[in-house]
């Protein structure tokens, strides 16, 4: 005997739902482009035609997206570990000002070493970051969202 294949509307439920966010964003941000007195087509069509029309667009889109790519995945990460990082984003501007300090500071040492050493200086200075609430919540199981 043949068994049916039932249909499963949570299936199709959580296959449409990104679709429905985007296109709701999009509605949302017309409406706010309409109100500030201009055309939403051109507006798009503006956006979305540099962001992926050209070579350079996706170049650009990849070089700004790719730090907060990665601070959102610090941010899963530990969410999958059970713990709440709510400073993913202050993490990666202290990180980012320390390598930029050590880049600048630092100019006569050759790129070999220059380059590894920056990219410590910004481990370590988002780890120091993010210490002071994990020292706090580990030590008095305080909150880390009220740190």
């Amino acid at each position: 005997m043949k068994s049916v294949k039932k249909f499963d509307y949570y299936i199709l439920l959580e296959k449409i739902t990104p679709l429905i966010a985007v296109l709701f964003a999009l509605l949302v941000g017309a409406i706010v482009i309409m109100l500030i007195g201009e055309n939403p087509m051109f507006v798009y069509k503006t956006l979305f035609g540099y962001a992926i029309g050209n070579r350079d667009g996706w170049g650009n889109v990849l070089f700004r997206a790719t730090p907060l790519i990665f601070t959102g995945l610090t941010v899963a990460f530990a969410f999958r570990c059970g713990l709440f990082n709510i400073g993913g984003e202050g993490q990666m501007y202290i990180g980012t000002f320390l390598a930029t300090w050590v880049g600048f500071t630092f100019t006569n040492l050759p790129a070999i070493i220059l380059i590894p050493l920056c990219i410590l200086a910004a481990a370590a200075g988002g780890a120091l970051w993010a210490a002071v609430p994990g020292i706090l919540k580990a030590k008095t199981g305080v909150h880390e969202v009220i740190v």
